[in-house]
């Protein structure tokens, strides 16, 4: 017995002496990791028919290269083409690869370029899956948030409010990407169904008040398309339009905030300013 504790202290002693010396004679040292877009027949053919292993595979990398990244010394940064350009393939070899798509939209933003990165392989996933929130959503939210984009922004995510299943919790950040962008009409069924499950008394209110003003909106807005059909121009002001009888008078805002126009674009706007000041 006491033999064989011997054996093991020294043994012990040995494999501790061994591993130091390793580590003197081949420290450990980060490198950059070889990156290299494959070419898709290629992977195709080594897979063997294994196109969705092979996916998996190439999933596991890009999220790897992503994930080290937090621990990772500052020198070392996120590779965005061979990135994007992986996940492409991947949704190529697997076409419904749901979560790839996903994870290009959500996981996988690390500037502001990845976003436009993102959004042709994710419109490649509302192809392959019609009838996905998730998709349309993600992506009119990089948009709102990293480019202010309201624009393409409120078009996904009107999109994504009609898909089935749709929460309506990204409804208060689709009805300001669409008042931003102008859309009044859209804008309004946003803001009745946040009226419509608000609980809150005042703050139900407060929608009541919002719905009004974009009521108003739509009312000066539909005066300037007038207008402008039988005229052939826009109006200088908004009051113009009260003199050519197209509106008794300009609508009272709920806020005693004052409506503008946009004599360049023919958008009505608020403005802000509140009445008097």
């Amino acid at each position: 017995m006491k033999k064989i504790l011997i054996l093991l202290v020294i043994s012990y002693i040995c494999a501790v002496s061994a591993n130091h010396a390793v580590k003197k004679l081949y420290p450990a040292k980060l490198r950059e990791e070889i990156r290299v877009i494959p070419n898709q027949k290629m992977v195709k053919l080594l897979a063997l028919g294994h196109d969705g292993f092979a996916a998996d595979i190439l999933f596991i990398k890009v999220n790897l290269h992503s994930g080290s990244l937090m621990w990772k010394p500052l020198k070392f940064v996120f590779d965005s083409n061979w990135s994007y350009g992986i996940m492409d393939l991947i949704t190529d070899l697997d076409p419904k690869y749901f979560t790839a798509y996903l994870f290009s939209a959500m996981g996988l933003i690390h500037n502001f370029d990845d976003v436009k990165r993102a959004k042709p392989i994710v419109e490649k996933g509302i192809r392959v899956f019609p009838d996905s929130w998730e998709l349309p959503f993600w992506i009119g939210y990089d948009y709102y948030v990293y480019f202010s984009d309201y624009h393409t922004a409120s078009e996904y995510l009107w999109s994504a409010s009609q898909k089935p299943g749709a929460p309506k919790s990204f409804l208060s950040l689709m009805f300001n990407a669409l008042k931003e962008k102008g859309d009044y009409r859209k804008a309004l069924w946003a803001l009745k169904s946040l009226h419509e499950k608000e609980d809150d008394k005042n703050i139900k209110l407060i929608y009541a008040k919002k719905i009004i003003q974009l009521e108003n909106l739509l009312t000066l807005q539909k005066a300037v398309r007038i207008f402008k059909k039988h005229r052939n121009r826009l109006p200088d002001s908004l009051d113009e339009m009260v003199r050519v009888k197209l509106l008794k008078k300009i609508p009272e805002d709920p806020f005693d905030m004052t409506y503008k126009l946009d004599s360049k674009t023919g958008r009505v706007m608020i403005n802000r300013t509140k009445t008097g000041a």
